[in-house]
């Protein structure tokens, strides 16, 4: 990907520039901006491609940024969020939305991915001002990617609060009621797995269960069934894939029976926990009461 200003550097006229395109060399992209013809369309280019069209001072943000981060969800056909930056008011752009804030804090661009991109709190900021209900998903996503602390969101809602802007009260709210611990990789899942499990007819669970020299993350004793909430990074390399398959063989060998449930299946099929935990209770003699009918 090339922009026009970059071209020019490289000694590439305006008349070859065009003719590039005309001969099917380079296909445009945005203003200013193309790429060689044969190169997929993809996200990550039309975040870049906006940027460079923008100016040296756009940054990817918002929902684009938390793209880039790993805790947002985008379709492919939704529109690149990017901060335009100086005063060149809000350029017009098919497939971008252009933000120009007034609060201009914590700015300074990350680079991620090749694109310059706003650093997590700010993201999570700007995401809390323009889509507040997504506020609670987007900090676990954080948290569980190492990407935030609770005390790096104060600091934020502390520096940012003087504004006046959107984003603050969600979260504040969040940091008033906050119901994770200091570890809060492990937890985010446990507090998902509570609402899960907490207040339906399956028998109270234990957290941190030891079984000889390992731990459990939850279960139940009295049936010997076990769950693993397998966290972003629990299988980062082959010595933990053969600790964890170890772990499980002594447990095995304990007679317990043992699932386990990805972030995935936690924060997004709470169905599929349920009748999980719920199967493997009935297999060792538990007596089921009738089903929650919320799913």
């Amino acid at each position: 990907m090339i922009s026009r200003a970059q071209a020019l550097s490289l000694g590439i006229t305006d008349r070859v520039w065009y003719r590039l395109q005309a001969s099917g060399v380079l296909r445009p992209v945005q203003k200013g901006v193309a790429v060689l013809v044969g190169h997929p369309e993809t996200r990550s280019q039309r975040m870049m491609a906006a940027v460079l069209s923008i100016g040296d001072q756009a940054i990817v943000s918002h929902r684009s940024a938390g793209e880039i981060w790993g805790v947002w969800n985008a379709d492919d056909d939704d529109p690149i969020d990017v901060i335009a930056g100086g005063r060149r008011g809000r350029p017009i752009m098919p497939g971008v939305i252009t933000h120009v804030p007034r609060d201009l804090d914590e700015l300074a661009p990350l680079r991620r991915n090749d694109v310059r991109v706003t650093g997590p709190a700010r993201t999570l900021l700007d995401i809390a001002g323009i889509n507040p209900g997504a506020t609670h998903f987007v900090i676990e996503r954080m948290l569980m990617a190492g990407l935030i602390t609770r005390r790096r969101i104060a600091a934020t809602v502390a520096r940012h609060s003087k504004q006046g802007r959107a984003g603050i009260g969600p979260l504040r709210e969040i940091l008033i009621s906050w119901p994770y611990e200091e570890q809060a990789s492990e937890s985010v899942l446990e507090y998902h797995l509570q609402r899960i499990l907490g207040n339906t007819a399956l028998p109270p669970f234990e957290t941190q269960i030891e079984v000889g020299p390992y731990r459990l993350d939850f279960g139940w004793s009295q049936w010997k069934v076990g769950l693993e909430a397998d966290g972003w990074g629990k299988f980062g390399s082959r010595d933990d894939f053969e600790r964890l398959s170890r772990r499980d063989n002594f447990l095995q060998s304990r007679g317990w029976s043992v699932a386990h449930l990805t972030w995935r299946d936690i924060a997004r099929r709470p169905g599929y926990v349920y009748t999980t935990a719920e199967s493997l209770l009935e297999a060792r003699g538990w007596s089921p009461h009738p089903k929650p009918n919320h799913w």
